[in-house]
């Protein structure tokens, strides 16, 4: 389901939506207005989007991952530190210990480092 709503929103709109809304059920009204919940959270245009889709029902959205996935899935589509703790609002100190623990959990996993 998450794949499928990115394909929609984009991946921007589709983290604001799991980061707010994800392990809920989210109605998704038929016509979107700029005060809903869902506009106010993804944007009118990506809301409108998910009308298109799924106007009037209720849709089940996954739960975030832990912020430690998302970090290196961040890291791994070539975001900057900085920009990856302003996205999950957490420290640069933080972003940096999850990578390096991500390091040392591969060297000692017997991997070489590149």
């Amino acid at each position: 389901m998450l794949g499928f709503i990115v394909e929609i929103i984009g991946e921007e709109a589709a983290a604001k939506l799991i980061a707010n809304f994800g392990g809920t059920r989210l109605y998704v009204p038929h016509s979107p207005c700029a005060n809903d919940a869902l506009a106010r959270v993804v944007g009118t245009g990506a809301a409108m989007k998910l009308a298109e889709m799924f106007g009037g029902e209720r849709v089940e959205l996954p739960k975030p991952p832990p912020r430690r996935t998302q970090i290196l899935a961040l890291r791994a589509a070539g975001r900057s530190v900085e920009q990856i703790a302003r996205a999950l609002s957490c420290t640069r100190r933080r972003v940096f210990q999850v990578l390096a623990d991500a390091r040392r959990g591969e060297l000692g996993a017997g991997s070489t480092a590149v």
